[in-house]
Formats: structure tokens, sequence, C-alpha cells
């Protein structure tokens, strides 16, 4: 009989959920291997969407044995259920003595897999079970010899209902891409929004974790202790080796408490900024894995299941995309992928990141991230979300270009005002390649700062305008915050949630707000041309319901024209929570452009208007009154905020230039050369004179071409400067242009030979901060 994986627990109710049925089965094979059994064990709820393990008695082995147990056998189990004909293939893994998490034992003969059944009734499970050199890897059915008497066992399992509610994933179902915008669980048919920490990136850096890496020389100092959140911890709660792991579970603990249903976590960052988090038994092994820590890792994901915590599977720190097989789809990278699949792949709500800024550091092919998202799409049995961070921009994996079915979002502005705009621009980018992509933005802000502690910024107004709404309010699917390592409690040294935690509430309020109000955010979509002002957001199912985000509600009006019938009006304080409210006016007709009115208090600060049909019968009184037409002088398209790089088409990369609030090109590498980027006109069709603000160069003279809808409407060249970054102003009159018309601005290099710089001389850089819409002089 084989022992089942022991949790510590610390109450009778959960010594009592924890329930183990042993099934005992007959095998066809003949014969019994040396220290194995014709047996299988059972454990866990055999419930719909509970995780569910079977445990074999197989040959004796250990972590740094001959044969290698993690690349010279191959466990596979394929689970059918009879009534739907579903089928899945699920991997299984070496477990060491099958308690591995509490007695840290490197060998023993437990075989072991999970699966999470998605129906109830009966299951079938056929076991295959072969031995070879480097057979893990293969995916050739009959690669290497079968081991008896495993291979070939055969059994049942009958399933019932899942009796978990709540934020208790297990009552929800798995969360499954389904080919729009946000993620959708399967049990309950909820639609996923998200809001939680992406840092710190090191987060299983935890020194009551099994391994070496406490002190092997390599950034011990990083290790943590997750002391602060000891106290979070609560009896019942698992921990290991007989009262381990508090700090952790109780850091998970609170962000659940905080309201917050995310956390995130690197799974290999050998080299990089922390090297303390791998699932190998030393620093330098690749083939062999530390079989307690993995266990202990698991402890630690299951209970962030049953707290309704989405686990964000960081697979590589940017450092590490080469460290596998030199970057390739080899046997190291296959054994990575696969372990990760079979140990965790059953969790319900996760997704899994091909890596962190992928091309940042090394420079990576589309053949080779294709071939990774190829590994899990084909191998991870319940095909979950998959997604990549942006150090490339990867526009090349769009579509049927790839499996992903996502996009993890980084941005670089202090103050998150690119978070909207990026989110817009992959939404809809993924929509044109036909298959629309769940864009979340993963670590909003810049490396220095980001989300800092609520000692340097109590009110958090930046972080929750521009990037927590400005995601959701684009059609992204949520944030993960990221701690600038320019703060106390940073990415790499954040022990104790508490510093942010006004933030954690406002995003709580965020969440909450979604769910009660029955917003149907998975069926709108962006709309903030339906604005007569710049300064919000407008997410839309148009003519059925708005949503409004104005970030100064004193003055918003909303674009009806195209909807019938009369909308109530109602505000909500994102910065306070509470019931929704009414403001100045009840109600706005459809069929013209109205204002909102004022909300109840605070109108110079961010409110959200609900705007939605009024119910049949109901009379108002305060109906809001056809707004003023916005002034076409107010238009303005920032290059930071609103162009993005148009790639290829004979252009040279550019970049943004912070520091100068423009767009740029590295005239180092690009000289004589053009750059160009390009956005959407969002304003009123009409006749506008365009102004092109740009900065002049002791260096040389740009010049500048702006294109409409594709054809040009003037150049000009800057004029010569005796002084660096002055605004120069390049006017364009009399431009017809459309809603919907793409604004091109295409600038260049440029050598006036007056500015020595090695054996050559200095370049201008082409640098332009916008584009103003004006109205145009009067002839």
């Amino acid at each position: 009989m084989t022992r089942i994986q022991k949790l510590t627990y610390s109450s009778p109710a959960a010594i009592a959920a924890f329930v183990t049925s042993i099934v005992m089965l007959s095998c066809s094979a003949v014969g019994l291997a040396q220290n194995a059994s014709d047996s299988a064990t059972v454990s866990g709820e055999l419930k719909q969407w509970h995780k569910v393990t079977l445990t074999f008695d197989g040959p004796e082995a250990s972590e740094d044995g001959e044969p290698n147990p993690f690349t010279d056998y191959r466990l596979n189990v394929t689970f059918s259920h009879e009534a739907s004909g579903t089928t899945y293939l699920v991997p299984g893994y070496f477990a060491a003595d099958g308690d591995a998490a509490n007695t840290s034992a490197t060998s023993g003969n437990k075989w072991r897999v999970h699966l999470a059944p998605d129906q109830t009734g009966s299951w079938t499970y056929s076991v295959s079970f072969r031995k070879g050199q480097g057979v893990a890897v293969s995916d050739e059915a009959d690669a290497g010899e079968p081991v008896a008497p495993i291979d070939g066992l055969t059994g049942k399992l009958e399933i019932a209902p899942t009796d978990k509610s709540g934020r208790d994933f297990r009552g929800k179902g798995r969360l499954d891409y389904v080919g729009k915008h946000h993620l959708k669980f399967a049990g309950n048919g909820e639609f996923f929004l998200k809001a939680g920490v992406d840092a710190p990136e090191n987060l299983l850096a935890y020194g009551e974790f099994d391994g070496t890496f406490h002190s092997d020389g390599h950034k011990d100092n990083l290790v943590k202790t997750w002391q602060p959140h000891v106290q979070d911890w609560k009896n019942g709660d698992p921990t290991w080796k007989d009262g381990k792991g508090k700090g952790l579970i109780g850091a998970v603990n609170y962000l659940a408490a905080q309201g917050l249903n995310v956390f995130s976590f690197l799974t290999l960052n050998i080299e990089g900024d922390d090297r303390n988090v791998f699932p190998y038994t030393t620093y330098d092994e690749r083939s062999r894995i530390d079989c307690s820590k993995m266990d202990q890792w698991e402890i630690v994901f299951s209970h962030g299941d049953k707290l309704g915590m989405y686990l964000h599977f960081k697979t590589l720190e940017c450092e590490n995309v080469n460290l596998l097989d030199n970057g390739q789809m080899g046997p190291q990278r296959a054994l990575y992928y696969r372990e990760l699949i079979a140990r965790f792949g059953h969790h319900l709500a996760m997704n899994w990141n091909l890596g962190e800024e992928v091309g940042y550091v090394n420079e990576v092919s589309t053949e080779q991230k294709v071939a990774w998202a190829n590994y899990f799409a084909q191998h991870d049995p319940y095909h979950h979300h998959i997604v990549i961070h942006n150090g490339n921009k990867h526009y090349d994996l769009l579509g049927d270009a790839s499996p992903l079915t996502g996009f993890s979002l980084q941005t670089s502005q202090e103050d998150f005002k690119h978070v909207h705009g990026s989110t817009l621009n992959y939404l809809r980018r993924s929509v044109a390649a036909g298959k629309p992509w769940v864009v979340a933005c993963d670590e909003p802000g810049d490396a220095q700062h980001s989300l800092i502690p609520d000692a340097d910024d109590p009110t958090h107004d930046n972080p929750r305008k521009n990037a927590l709404w400005g995601n959701i309010m684009a059609g992204g699917a949520g944030v993960e915050w990221y701690f600038g390592y320019k703060h106390a409690h940073s990415d790499l040294t954040c022990q104790d949630f508490r510093a942010r935690e006004n933030m954690w509430k406002q995003s709580s309020i965020a969440l909450e707000f979604f769910r009660d109000q029955k917003i149907p955010f998975w069926n709108m979509t962006n709309a903030d041309k339906l604005l007569l002002s710049k300064d919000g957001y407008c997410l839309a199912e148009e003519g059925k319901f708005y949503l409004v985000f104005a970030k100064r509600a004193s003055e918003v009006a909303i674009d009806l024209a195209k909807a019938d019938g009369v909308f109530e009006v109602h505000w909500f304080n994102p910065r306070q929570g509470g019931d929704v409210q009414i403001g100045s006016v009840e109600a706005v007709k459809g069929g013209g452009k109205y204002s909102l009115g004022q909300p109840p208090a605070d109108a110079d600060k961010d409110w959200v208007a609900i705007v939605k049909p009024a119910a049949d019968g109901k009379s108002f009184s305060k109906f809001g009154e056809v707004a003023k037409a916005r002034p076409a002088d107010t238009m303005m398209l920032k290059a930071m905020r609103d162009f993005e790089f148009v790639v290829g088409d004979g252009f040279v990369p550019g970049y943004k230039d912070d520091g100068r609030k423009a767009m740029a090109i590295n005239a180092a590498k690009h000289q004589d050369k053009f750059a160009a980027a390009e956005t959407k006109f969002k304003g009123k069709s009409g006749t506008y004179d365009l102004v092109l603000n740009a900065l002049t160069e002791t260096d040389g003279e740009s010049s500048y071409r702006v294109l409409v809808a594709g054809k040009k409407i003037g150049e000009a060249t800057n004029p010569e400067t005796e002084k660096d970054y002055q605004v120069a102003q390049h006017r364009f009159n009399g431009v017809a242009i459309k809603t919907g018309d793409t604004v091109r601005v295409e600038f260049n290099t440029a050598s006036n030979g007056k500015i020595p710089e090695g054996d050559a001389f200095a370049f201008s850089r082409g640098r332009w901060r916008s584009v103003r819409f004006l109205e145009p002089k009067s002839k």
C-alpha cells in the first residue's frame, strides 16, 4: 500500500475534508517488477474540479540515481469520461517516497499523476509507464520499453458534484480561453477580471522550502522568510515538516483577504536578479528535480486554489531564455515544461507565461517562441491560457501564427499613462489577426517606481486611474502590480504586502464593482470615441450598456446618436467604493450627444458612470442636456501615449525617450534612416490644421513626413539651432480627416556635420512629441 501525500492540518474539519479512497486494480501484465505492485492509490476528493491523485508503487529510484527517474521513465495516464467521451492524456512524475514535502525524501518508489475532472460520473483510466534513455521527453507512444506491472493498468473513478462555493475555484471550474478578451470559468460560466500582485518575482525564494538555494552562494541574501505574514496563517491552514510554511501561506491568505485574486511568481531564475528559484536539485543541475521542494510549492498553489487565487506561472526570467538548450525546444526545455505540467497543470485558474521580458536581453526568433508555445498547447491536457511578456512586441505571434491566447503587458511610464493605449493596441491587433487575445497589464509603470508603498503615495491616484481602470476600460483582463526597485519592499525584497494596502483596497473595489453591478464586460468593447472629452475612458456594448470612467467628472458627455430609448445614469466612487449613487442627472436620451451631469460630490475627482437602459415604466425628472461640441483645438495625440511604432516597411526601429517625452531613433545604430509611428484619429470627422511638435537638436536637422489615411499631407525639416530640445512647430493647414483614419509620422536621423563624434559627426535623433488638431485658420 502506498503512502498518501501528507499535508499537516491543525483542525479536525480540515482532516475530515481530506478524503482518501483506495482502489485495488487487477493487472493483465505478466510478472511483477522488483518493489512494484499491481495496485494504485487514489487520493483526494472524488468530486468535479477537485484534485484527484493516483499514486503507483513502481521501481525504486532516487533523485540522483541511475536510471534518472526524471528523464528515463515516462508515466502517462489516459483518463476518459464514459458519458461524453472526453479524454485527457495526463503526464505523471516521480514522487520519491510519496510524502516528500514532509520527509524531504530524495528516493522511493512512488509515481504520481493528478486529474482535475471536469464532469461528474464515471471515468476510466489506463496507464502507460515506459523506461528508456530520454523516454520522458519522447512523444512516441512506444518509446522505450514497458514497466510491468504498472504499464497497462486500468481502473475506474466515480466523480460526484463539487460541494464548493464562494471564492474557491473548485466551485467555479477551470478558467478557459473561449475566443474572447476574457477567460471564462467552465463550471459556473463566470468571466474573469483579475487584480493582484506581479511582485515579488522571487516569491518562491522562500527559506522554508527544501533545496540548496539557501546557501549556494547565489544571491543568498534575497532568500525570504515572509515573517510579517506568519500572523496571517490560520488554524487549519496547511504547513509542511511540522509547521513550516506559515509565512508564505499567510501571505497568500493576506492577499485573498484584501480581495485580490491573483499572485505571480517565477519558476526559473537561475540567471538574473535573484537566482534562487528553480525546480532542480542544485543550481547547476538541469535534469534532476527536487521532489520535496516541488511538493511544497504544490501545497502553496493548492491553498491558493481554495482561496480563489489565480496562479501566474512565469516560466523564465528574461536572462534565462537561452539557459535550456540554448533557447531551442530541446530535451532540457521539454523536461522542464513536462514537469511543470505534470505537477501543477491540474490547477484550475492559471496561465503559462513563456517568459518575462522575452527578447529584452537575448534575441529570440519567432520559430523559438512558437516552439515553446506549441509544447504547452500540445502537452498540457487542459489547454491552459498561454501568454508571453513583452521585451519584444511579439506581433509575430498574433493570430494563427502561434498558440498564444493572450499577452502579458509591461509598460514603462512612471505615471502609468501607457497602460490604456498599449492595452488597446494589443486588443485591436489581435482582433485584426483573427484571434482575440486576453490582454492583462502584468507590470504597469516603470522599473524604478511603478506601484510605490503607501508611505510614499497614500492615495495612488495615478495607478488607480491610469493602470487599473486604464486596462479594464480598454477591454483588458486586469492588472498585476509591480514594485519598483527604488523603493522599500521592492520586486526583489518585498516580504510584507501590507506596505501597499491602500492600493489593494482600491483594486478590490474595482473587482467588486464589476461583480456586484453585474457589468457585462465580456460583451463590451472600448468606445472612447463616444466621449466628448479625452480625459476618460468608455467601455460599451453600443445601444445596450455604457460604462464611463471620468478622471475628472465635472464635464462628462457621451454620444448616444446610435442608441434608442432612455438610459439611466448612476455614479460609482472608484476611490472609496460603496453603492451606486444618483448625480445631478437621472437619465439621458438616445439619439444625440448628452451631458451626464455632475456626480453626487467631488466632481474634480474620478468617478465611474453607469449608463444603462431604463426599466420599463420608470419616470425621470432630471434629464441630461444636449452636450456642447468639443472645441477642435483641444485635440492632441501624444507620441508617447497614443502612437505605436511601425514595424517593417523599410523603417528602422524607434524608441521612446522618457526623459524628453518624445519618440526618437537610436542614431548610433541608424544614420540617415527613417522610423515611423502611427495611430488612429479618435476625434470628430472634419477639416483641421495639424501641428507637429518636434524637438530641435544641434547635431542635425531632422525631417518629418505626416500622412493621413495613407496620403502624405506635408513634409517639414527642423530649423538649425544653437540649443538642443527646443520645440519646433510644423503646421499643415486644411487637412480633411475622418474618425478612424490612420495618422502616421515618419521621422529621420540627420547630421549637419558640425558636431564631431568619434571619427565622424553626430546625428540628430528625429525627436517629436505630439500632433495637435486645431480649428482651421480663417481664410
